[in-house]
């Protein structure tokens, strides 16, 4: 489902992690969105690698053979070192408005590959500032020298931003061509289709994932499948990822194409049968603020007993719904539907009679044999967003640039198709057309992967939620007047449970989940996004790290958040 989203930009995020120009997608704050507590592609911070859980390949030969460092062989299993002290120690003093600076955290570095030169190819993984997921660096170690391989660095990353990141009397940074690491954008296998999702270079390796299986190989890597209940607890249906393991032993996110054709705005193609054209929506499922890359597929043949023919398209595919109440599929939509739609002045939902009649779905086999279930968003998990604002804070009056790679429906000021233009001052005073804004709004529908983090984050007693979220807001670098703004607008839609879940999102996260382009480029960027939840015990959860960059030159803040019923 396409999740309308609202954005709170605060000029002040770290130059360390933008999305190479901000390149556009949907950039979204403030959200709030009410929707089922299951959501994306794990992405958890890397402790310890354990043993991988798919027969290892035989080395391999990679890169150029007449590089400086000699031929690459890959080995047959990431090999954990010790860290190497190569990451700038950035610590700034606290004061009343920030809580002070942070260091990158060293999450592990592991050997994946060695060079006939003596030389050897490392994945380093580092944590940012703030909430955020680990992201993987190359470096090449020769005789204790390292080298970060440049051209394979996260396009979440500028040069500039690195030099924050690592101390260049240790780490010198170089263009180096491993062409394994550039996967191919599609992959035809066994009857399925697939395509890269472009959210930079891959994140984690591949042991992290819940029990993989092997679907193919191809030259770049092992294409894998891992299957969950993400859609519904019932053992009839399964929800599918794919990724590809590259030869360093991470991961690229695939989205798998349907045989069904869509146009740009998820409408299939199709005529129904009194020969009309189909001018419905139907997608695959969201997880989030944002997009996924799973297929659910129905596992169990006795619930296509019920199904209907609806239409055809017309390459001969026949489109099916099921219409019978008591069938798991309609059980399991209804449930989903229900959610974020049961609150006390919400208008009357459909009765599952009712909800079994609606154009709610619909079903068909791919060439492989799956059968694929896409769900119309009007009948799916409820959405409400909160109001999104953008803060802006030149180092001196400064003409800047703002789109958002969003459907806009509400904006303040009137948002252009070219998106805002305006004046901004230091003191974060905007002016645009004449007239005088402290920041920008909007609101819309924007695409993007959301983490699932709900296994990390902090459970707050209801007595301490608002001193906790305070503290919270201080260590993550929002300044008083963004605070006061974060709580006023979140305070009233906090819930009243006796615990509550915080996680948060950090600016990696936020640029994986919703790029936006801004120009002139900020020097700092913070984005943070808060997903929480009502629980009526303490459950255990992973603590996060929260930290911030010390505010340098231009600065834009982002705030947002999800709300999980």
């Amino acid at each position: 489902m396409k999740a309308k989203i609202k954005t709170f930009f605060s000029p002040l995020v770290i130059g360390i992690l933008i999305g190479v120009f901000f390149t556009a997608t949907a950039s979204f704050a403030a959200y709030t969105l009410i929707i089922k507590p299951k959501l994306n592609p794990p992405t958890p911070p890397v402790v310890s690698l354990p043993s991988p859980t798919l027969p290892a390949k035989a080395s391999a030969t990679a890169g150029p053979n007449d590089s400086v460092y000699g031929t690459l062989s890959w080995l047959s299993g990431p090999q954990k070192i010790t860290n190497p002290e190569i990451l700038v120690k950035l610590i700034s003093t606290p004061t009343a408005e920030y809580s002070g600076g942070y260091s990158f955290a060293d999450l592990g570095t592991y050997r994946v590959g060695k060079f006939s030169g003596g030389a050897n190819l490392l994945v380093a993984f580092i944590l940012p500032e703030g909430p955020s997921s680990p992201i993987p660096f190359r470096l090449i170690e020769d005789k204790g020298k390292y080298s970060l391989i440049e051209s394979l660095v996260s396009a979440d990353y500028v040069k500039k931003e690195l030099d924050n990141i690592f101390d260049k009397s240790k780490v010198s940074f170089i263009s180096f061509q491993i062409k394994e690491l550039y996967p191919e954008y599609y992959y035809s296998i066994n009857q399925m289709n697939f395509s890269k999702i472009d959210t930079g270079f891959s994140s984690t390796f591949y042991s992290q994932l819940s029990n993989p299986s092997l679907i193919s190989s191809v030259p770049a890597g092992d294409i894998l499948l891992v299957s969950s209940s993400y859609f519904s607890d019932s053992n009839d249906f399964t929800s599918q990822e794919y990724y590809l393991k590259l030869k360093d032993f991470t991961l690229v996110s695939l989205e798998r194409q349907l045989g069904l054709a869509t146009s740009d705005n998820h409408v299939p193609y199709f005529n129904n049968l009194d020969n009309s054209a189909n001018k419905t929506v139907f997608e695959q499922p969201r997880g989030g603020c944002g997009s996924g890359n799973r297929s659910v597929v129905i596992k169990n043949q006795s619930v296509l007993n019920d199904k209907v023919l609806i239409g055809k398209n017309n390459n001969g595919l026949d489109l099916y719904q099921i219409k019978t109440a008591s069938n798991n599929l309609i059980k399991s939509l209804y449930i989903n539907y229900k959610a974020g739609r049961e609150y006390p002045s919400a208008p009357p939902i459909l009765s599952i009679d009712q909800f079994a009649a609606a154009p709610n779905h619909i079903i068909f086999q791919e060439k492989n044999s799956d059968w694929i279930i896409l769900i119309n968003p009007e009948y799916a998990v409820q959405a409400e967003c909160g109001k999104p604002v953008i803060y802006l804070y030149p180092t001196k009056d400064t003409q800047i640039s703002v789109k958002v790679g969003a459907d806009i429906t509400q904006s303040e000021p009137l948002y252009p198709t070219t998106g805002w233009t305006v004046l901004a001052h230091p003191d974060g005073q905007l002016d645009y057309q004449g007239r005088v804004y402290p920041n920008l709004f909007w609101e819309g529908t924007g695409q993007g992967i959301y983490p699932d983090l709900k296994n990390f984050g902090f459970v707050v007693s209801q007595k301490n939620l608002l001193s906790t979220l305070k503290n919270h807001l201080k260590q993550l670098g929002l300044n008083t007047q963004e605070t006061s703004d974060f709580l006023e607008f979140w305070t009233p839609l906090l819930p009243i449970s006796p615990y509550v879940r915080l996680t948060w999102l950090g600016t990696v996260d936020m640029n994986r989940l919703a790029p936006f382009s801004v120009t002139s480029r900020p020097d700092t960027v913070i984005r943070i996004f808060l997903d929480f939840a009502s629980l009526d015990q303490p459950i255990s959860l992973i603590p996060q790290k929260l930290s911030s960059l010390p505010r340098r030159g231009f600065t834009l803040v982002e705030w947002g958040g999800l709300l999980v019923k």
